[in-house]
């Protein structure tokens, strides 16, 4: 569960899903950060050190395309008016309840 995930161990995630996809569509590593515009230095530090630039995980999504992997991200509840949304925040403050000893 990616709650209980590290930033660290989230990416090493992606990290680990990019490369399934790359090899599975049989691309060498330079052809892929070359068509997604990374520098070799770039998608190094993206395997050994567990570090880019969000900009840069995407880049990796669409050439590979995966974008619909972050289309979770980017969903959002519709609301019609401002007042459903604070019909529901109203709803989701939880009240203290004080018990008497």
């Amino acid at each position: 569960m990616v709650e209980y995930q590290t930033p660290y161990e989230i990416i090493s995630d992606f990290v680990n899903l990019i490369e399934k996809e790359r090899i599975r569509q049989n691309l060498r590593q330079q052809d892929l950060y070359k068509a997604s515009g990374m520098s070799s230095t770039a998608y190094a530090n993206f395997l050994k050190k567990k570090t880019t630039s969000f900009e840069n995980v995407i880049k990796l999504l669409h050439t590979l395309n995966m974008t619909a992997n972050i289309e979770g991200l980017l969903k959002s509840e519709r609301y019609t008016s401002i007042n459903e949304i604070r019909q529901v925040q109203k709803k989701s403050v939880k009240k203290r309840v004080r018990k008497d000893t």
